[in-house]
């Protein structure tokens, strides 16, 4: 401590110096500036004014070039700083107000993000027909999972069995109509409350999806962390081993 101390005061002391070695440098070139026009000295007179000018003025630029690089080094350390808040706070909450802005998120998602498994749990009084019949949103992301399945993606579809009558056949003629999906898994829980519950979607172990009724409304949020991502695919995990395989029945 005592050294640095010595250091910054031999540090100070040299620039004052330096400030009032420059400063009299400017004065003696002022001055013989104006004993040459006075006195009509000659060009070859001048001279040493003229390069003590010049001295003074490349020393007065030699600070402003010093505070460019420190300038510069400054913006690099502020974009590692901003690097490393992105690391440390990487999650990321996104509300939806609506059935039309959550689903839609969730099919961009699905092409832009193209994650490689998704876990997904239906849990609505009404079949997905019958909710794809007043949801046009709803009806293109359900599709949007079946041609991403297609297409390579490996889906768990959980569906709980509601208060619907022709639920239990919805689920065998699905399981039918998508058993050419090799990577396209459903299983059926039976949850008789005369409510719709949390439906959720889990993006690899990045992201979840989770879509709320309240009445005949929609809203819906996306939470992007991995922790969170993991929290729920655990729980998913557990409901899915205890839930039951749809046999096919096929359609006449």
């Amino acid at each position: 401590m005592a050294g640095s101390r010595a250091e910054s005061g031999s540090d100070d002391l040299l620039e004052r110096w330096d400030q009032r070695g420059l400063a009299i440098a400017c004065l003696v070139a002022v001055c013989g500036s104006v004993a040459a026009a006075l006195f009509g000295l000659s060009a070859a007179w001048q001279m040493p004014f003229l390069f003590t000018a010049v001295y003074a003025i490349l020393r007065s630029l030699g600070p402003i070039a010093s505070s460019r690089r420190e300038l510069t080094d400054l913006r690099t350390e502020v974009e590692l700083l901003r690097r490393d808040f992105d690391q440390v706070n990487s999650s990321r909450i996104e509300h939806y107000p609506d059935a039309g802005a959550f689903y839609k998120a969730e099919v961009d998602y699905l092409v832009n993000r193209r994650p490689s498994h998704m876990d997904a749990w239906y849990m609505r009084l009404e079949t997905p027909d019958d909710f794809s019949a007043s949801s046009a949103a709803f009806s293109d992301y359900f599709q949007a999972v079946l041609d991403w399945a297609h297409n390579g993606g490996s889906v768990r579809r959980l569906f709980c069995l509601g208060s619907s009558r022709g639920y239990a056949g919805w689920t065998a003629r699905h399981r039918e109509q998508t058993r050419h999906l090799r990577s396209y898994s459903i299983r059926e829980v039976t949850w008789p409350i005369k409510a719709d519950l949390m439906s959720m979607a889990i993006m690899d172990t990045s992201a979840v999806f989770l879509a709320f009724t309240v009445g005949d409304r929609v809203q819906g949020m996306r939470i992007e962390d991995s922790e969170a991502a993991a929290y729920f695919k655990s729980y998913f995990d557990r409901h899915w081993e205890n839930a039951r395989e749809v046999a096919c029945v096929r359609t006449p």
